[in-house]
Order: C-alpha cells, then structure tokens, then sequence
C-alpha cells in the first residue's frame, strides 16, 4: 500500500476550479449573505471575498498519461502475446495472478462538467472513464488537504486526480496482417478511484490592465465624487457667537470645523466582474479617503498641529478657578494668544489621502493590489481642504481681560 500511494502522489492530474454558485448568480461575498454587481458605483456595504463561478465545462489542463493498452508488447510481431507490460503491486503470499491484485496504476486527467445537481460529471474517452457525479455537490470547503476527496466546495483552484487501476491483462491483437500491424490490446479495462485532489492548480489571472482599471473615474473627478455628499462648512469658536467675536489673551480660545468631513478612514467599494478562461472573476475596489492632520494657524504666528478634524464643540465652557488662578481648558483644540491684537484669523487646513486597491478569489487563495489614484504619481490622491474652502474666521479683536483681584480666606483663630 505504501508503495501504490508513493506512485499516486507523483503522478500527473488535470486542474479542476470550482466556485460557490452555478453560471450567472453572482456569489456572495464570504462575509455577507448576498452580493451582485454594482456597474461599478461606489457602494456601501460591498466588501468581502467574491468566490469564482466556475464554467460548466472544465477541460483538462494538460495531457493524460500514455494509455499502456495502446503500447504494443516487443517482439517482430506482437499478435497474441499479452499486453500491457506488468507493474506488480501487492506482492505477498495469497495475492491473486499475476502476482499482485494491480496490473498497472496510472493518475488520468478527466474532462469535468457540471451537472443539474451541482457536481461534475467526469469523462475521459482514452481511458473508457465515464462517471455521471463523479464529484459530488457540497463538501466541506475547508477539507482541502492532498489526497482528500473532491467535492463541488473545493475543487476550486485544485488539482483533481482520477487514478485507474488495471486489475486484468488482456491479449494483443494486430489490426491487420503486415506491418504496420497498427495496435488494440483487447480484454484489459480499467476501474477507476474516485476524483480526489492532488495538488493546487495554475490560477486564473486577469491581464495586469484589468485589475488596474476601476471601473470609475479617478483623480480629481473621484475626489469629487467622493467629496460630493460632505458639508466643509466653517470655523467656529468660543469665546463668541459670530465669525468676527472678541476674544481675550492668557483665556482658552477654543475652535472646531462645523463640517461633516470624515474624522476616521470612510471606506466606500465597487463590484465588477471579467471573465479569463472561462472563469467569472470578481474585482473588488476598495477606495479609502484618510484624513490627515490638520494645522491650526491662529493668526498670530503660530500653528497647531492636531491629528484630524474636530466638529464639535466643548461640552463646557472654560472657566476661571481663582484658587489656582488658571482657566480650565475643556476643548479638543485650543489657543492661548499672549497679547492683544487688532484681530486674529484662525484659519485650518486638511490634506486627505484617497487610496485604491483591488482583490479577488481565484478560489484558493485571495490576491490585493494597488491602484493608481493619481496617473501623473501612479499612487495615492491627495485632496486638501483650507481657507478657501470656508477654513477660517475672524478677524477676532484679541482683548485684555481685567484681573479681578483675589484674597484668600484668612485662617479661623
């Protein structure tokens, strides 16, 4: 037995793939119940792993073995003589004629199509091997070991192997008279194993063009696209209520974006689909928009730096502590202007990444590549949001704030 499984694993077999759903049912991805093409929109809620469907006739990916039955025996003429040559196996004693219970074993590579009941048929006229649900529907997905039976679930991306047994020998019978004498070796056949997985099969590729070609448009008209549905809005602060209020040195002056831009990375997906070598591939484009630090310039010569928009304000306000004689400073994004001035704009500007990338199955393993956002860079889109967009306000009179004298309790006698 052990040397039968040893001759097995090294022999050749035909590349089988498999997907999650019959010709034209777009599958759903592994991580939803359902899915569909979008005609390339952007869509929310699309992301996953998008199995192959499979076509519904797999030919062999390469060729079978040499069919022994089709090898002459030597001789100047080999009418009658026994045929094919002997591969012995099972040696011991009790083993049926001619010495062993195996004649010959071979891997052969079968045609596979699948059937109204969701296996495959297999056939393979060389060898007389014709088995209707040859691989069965369902399986276990996972169970994807070599040598494990092959099943719809995970024939995809898989070797799948057929081996055939010659338990009998037959006789050699020339097709006529004088040579050539031509060849059929008569009375031999074959009984074949079920179909069982061998190895990983050559994956399906789309052309590098396809992956790295969205199916929407990219640079600035994507960022328009994706920008369309955010409300930039202003800059707002307190101390004040309006665009041009007062504010007062060594006090906390608070300020955030009334905007509806993204405050953490905003996925957005698209769907589409190619077709190589028969197999329906699933494309899936991830776009990200990152927002990035945003610099706070306060109009009096300095910048705060702060790791993305604010758009709210403080729960509360600052508030003077005469113990500590210091302010609290409740807000997310604050500025203490030393001296008075006329009037100070505060102003705020984001630079957001957009990056692209593409995946899909081949049904063993899932593959991600980037895509260019920006064709002059060939990488990420950079789009920046500041004072032009509505970033700013002010001017704000800066003010000094009268002190109010303190003088602490004196102790109890």
């Amino acid at each position: 037995m052990a040397a039968l499984i040893a001759v097995i694993a090294g022999m050749s077999a035909v590349a089988v793939r498999g997907g999650a759903d019959g010709p034209g049912n777009p599958p759903g991805p592994s991580s939803q119940g359902t899915g569909a093409l979008t005609g390339g929109k952007l869509v929310a809620g699309a992301g996953g792993t998008y199995l192959p469907i499979v076509p519904a006739g797999i030919a062999p990916g390469g060729s079978d073995p040499r069919n022994p039955l089709e090898i002459p025996p030597p001789g100047v003429d080999p009418q009658g003589m026994s045929c094919p040559e002997v591969h012995r196996f099972h040696v011991g004693p009790g083993s049926p004629s001619p010495g062993g219970g195996i004649v010959a074993a071979l891997s052969i590579l079968p045609t596979f199509t699948k059937n109204a009941a969701g296996g495959y048929d297999g056939a393979d006229a060389r060898f007389a091997y014709s088995v209707a649900g040859a691989i069965p529907p369902g399986g276990n997905a996972a169970d994807t070991a070599p040598g494990s039976l092959a099943t719809a679930a995970h024939v995809g991306g898989h070797v799948v192997a057929v081996t055939a047994f010659l338990r009998m020998r037959g006789t050699w019978v020339d097709a006529q008279p004088v040579a050539p004498y031509g060849r059929s070796c008569q009375g031999a056949t074959f009984v074949f194993s079920v179909p069982y997985l061998a190895g990983d099969a050559p994956a399906p590729e789309p052309p590098v063009s396809v992956p790295t070609t969205p199916p929407f448009p990219t640079g600035a008209d994507l960022a328009t696209a994706l920008t369309r549905n955010w409300t930039v809005g202003t800059v707002e602060m307190i101390p004040g209520s309006s665009a041009t209020s007062r504010t007062w040195v060594h006090v906390p002056t608070c300020a955030w974006m009334a905007s509806t831009v993204p405050t953490v990375p905003d996925p957005s997906h698209a769907l589409t689909s190619t077709v190589v070598r028969g197999y329906t591939l699933f494309l899936l484009y991830d776009v990200t928009v990152t927002p990035g630090i945003v610099a706070w310039n306060w109009g009096d010569g300095t910048t705060t730096m702060a790791p993305g928009p604010v758009e709210h304000g403080p729960a509360s306000l600052p508030a003077y502590n005469p113990s500590t004689q210091r302010w609290t400073d409740p807000c997310s994004v604050t500025h203490d202007y030393a001296a008075v001035a006329a009037g100070a704009t505060i102003t705020a500007t984001e630079t957001f990444t957009v990056t692209i990338t593409v995946s899909w199955s081949d049904g063993v393993a899932t593959h991600t590549v980037p895509v260019a956002c920006d064709a002059h860079t060939g990488g990420a889109c950079r789009l920046t949001i500041g004072p032009g967009d509505g970033w700013q306000s002010g001017p704000h009179p800066v003010d000094q704030i009268e002190p109010v004298p303190y003088q602490p309790a004196s102790p109890a006698p």
